[in-house]
């Protein structure tokens, strides 16, 4: 879990996680949906205006108007 509480530099985790990429096991696309479009939509499915004011609301809006 890249967000969570006891992850003290989430660049480490990131650059772990990329390595799926890397080694051809998931494709770029998979990769985004893995770091970003599930997150997004897992937060959003309570409160779609979870993102509201955050420097990624523009981003997510997205992933939010096509469910």
């Amino acid at each position: 879990d890249i967000g969570h509480w006891d992850v003290p530099d989430m660049n480490e985790v990131t650059e772990e996680a990329y390595e799926l990429v890397e080694k051809g096991i998931f494709s770029d696309d998979d990769f985004r949906d893995f770091v970003f479009v599930n997150p997004a939509e897992f937060w959003s499915s309570g409160n779609p205006e979870f993102f509201s004011g955050t420097v990624v609301e523009d981003a997510v809006r997205p992933v939010v108007q096509r469910r």
